[in-house]
């Protein structure tokens, strides 16, 4: 395939205007195929926003190609093969006893658990929560003010906490061996739109994501795997190199209790499943602290963000987003995290008596208001304790300190009362977009003060990145407590948890990945050791 790198096109080009800029930088006419392969929004300059694109030119012969290559002699022109993944093993028996048990459906468990069953493996996979149609209802019903489902939420359920979320797939990581462009293909091939495949910063959005969940169950299902969701993980034991899983069965403890056999056990459970976290260190798998962020979600008109990234042609694009840092005179980081262009703080609570905000967009990114968490950094100094369950203890109070302050709903307050350190008891121009129940009060106690003041130090900064980031009438909201898992279970090069061989810590509850894409590729790699172990087992 020949790349072609660099094409710039006006923000409403067409598929011929592309065809015609590769037969031109090509120099060649009626091209046998054209694909991008790479699109980013180039906005630096706003009375010249343009699409910066690379394209993928196939239907060459390798003699041909050669032969345009040192005919254009252009180095934005190149060769590229690029990396197909695929899954390394198969599992031709179908062994009854080595059949692998996945703990969570999210993006690491699911991909995990996808390219297990296309392989032959069957694996058998765990879900406390229930299946995405009757986890939205469940979700919908609290946020109109019903009681919360602790086992059935906005983090627990098919899809993890991603299926409530702006659906975002980029990471920072290099796409060495093509797992990242598989991940994305996947997607798709569920329903996903064709540009999460080529866009720089893809997303799905939520409502797209829960029905991709029942494509990729279905799949799952076909390929020969089990499913079983209200199935709650609360023990594990091993003996002779198997692994007894004891589940409870339904929504309450008048369950029943059942047990799984497996010498190969993925742990996907996401950042949220504290109880299982207590279980694992109870049963004295190794852990540690790992750095984490809490903070609060902001919004600001939609209307304000476009037109500071994009100028006149705000009305042209999708939603605009940001990504903001600051680091602040008491040495502390604070940054935007998780930004939701066009979207809606969620009530993303999972227990009684505590409150806990996310961010969630549709596919169309239409709301009226964009957010995003403010997040400050925790320091080793900032939670009392040793032992890594205290990282655990420190978001908790948090999010009950929150719970009081909202008296059950989320709590939220203007910028400029917080700031004053005063109560807000209505909105001002801003009105929130929030999915449950919120509670104007004074946000300013909820929070230790020095993360206050690294907060409202670092709003100085946005203000002067984004002009009128700072408005008073910015809606705050919190807490921003699940930015990542505040533990890391240790693993070692074989992907195992030191000590328990076949345990297999997984994404981003395990400390491993940071959102839905680094989770599922680590949900695959992990997948392929898993497989290598069943494969020298010797049952």
């Amino acid at each position: 395939m020949i790349r072609i790198q660099n094409i710039k096109l006006p923000i409403t080009y067409t598929e011929t205007q592309l065809i015609r800029a590769c037969e031109k930088k090509l120099r060649r006419h009626g091209l046998p195929k054209v694909r991008i392969l790479r699109r980013s929004l180039d906005a630096r300059k706003k009375d010249r926003i343009v699409y910066q694109i690379s394209a993928g030119v196939s239907g060459f012969s390798p003699e041909e190609e050669r032969k345009i290559l040192a005919s254009v002699n252009d180095k934005n022109i190149t060769l590229t093969n690029p990396a197909e993944y695929h899954f390394p093993y198969s599992e031709k028996k179908g062994s009854e006893e080595r059949r692998p048990v996945i703990v969570g459906t999210g993006p690491a468990g699911y991909f995990a658990g996808y390219v297990l069953a296309a392989s032959g493996f069957r694996p058998i996979l765990l879900e406390r929560g229930k299946a995405v149609e009757e986890r939205t209802k469940d979700v919908n019903t609290f946020w109109e003010g019903g009681v919360l489902n602790t086992e059935s939420n906005v983090s627990f359920g098919e899809g993890g906490a991603g299926t409530f979320s702006d659906g975002k797939l980029y990471t920072g990581n290099k796409d060495k061996v093509g797992s990242q462009r598989f991940v994305l293909e996947t997607f798709h091939r569920f329903g996903a739109p064709e540009e999460i495949t080529y866009d720089a910063k893809p997303h799905i959005g939520t409502d797209v994501l829960a029905k991709i969940m029942q494509n990729m169950r279905q799949a799952i299902l076909d390929a020969g795997g089990e499913i079983l969701f209200s199935h709650k993980v609360t023990d594990i034991r091993k003996q002779e190199g198997t692994y007894d899983i004891t589940v409870m069965t339904g929504e309450t403890s008048g369950g029943q209790e059942m047990h799984f056999l497996t010498p190969a056990l993925i742990l996907a459970i996401g950042h949220s499943a504290r109880d299982t976290f207590s279980m694992l260190n109870d049963y004295g798998v190794s852990m540690e602290k790992k750095p984490f962020a809490v903070g609060l979600r902001i919004e600001h008109p939609r209307e304000l963000i476009d037109r500071d990234r994009y100028g006149e042609s705000a009305d042209l694009l999708p939603a605009a987003d940001y990504k903001l840092v600051a680091h602040t005179s008491e040495g502390r980081a604070v940054f935007s995290f998780c930004m939701c262009p066009g979207g809606y703080v969620v009530n993303a609570s999972t227990e009684e008596g505590g409150t806990v905000v996310n961010g969630m967009s549709y596919s169309g990114r239409s709301g009226r208001n964009s957010n995003s968490a403010l997040v400050v950094n925790i320091l080793p100094e900032d939670i009392p304790g040793e032992h890594p369950l205290d990282a655990v203890t420190f978001q908790r109070n948090l999010e009950q300190s929150f719970y009081r302050a909202g008296d059950g709903q989320v709590p939220v307050q203007r910028f400029g009362d917080y700031k004053e350190d005063c109560p807000s008891d209505s909105c001002g121009s801003v009105q929130p977009c929030i999915k449950g129940k919120y509670h104007f009060t004074n946000l300013r106690g909820c929070l230790p003060e020095a993360l206050s003041r690294a907060i409202i130090e670092a709003m100085s900064s946005f203000d002067r990145e984004i002009p009128g980031f700072a408005m008073d009438d910015a809606i705050l909201s919190g807490i921003e407590s699940r930015t990542s898992s505040p533990v890391r279970i240790l693993r070692d090069d074989t992907l195992q948890a030191p000590e328990h061989p076949g345990l297999f810590p997984c994404g981003e509850g395990a400390g491993y990945a940071g959102g839905i894409m680094s989770a599922a590729v680590d949900g695959i790699h992990v997948a392929e050791k898993a497989a290598e172990y069943l494969l020298g087992f010797d049952a």
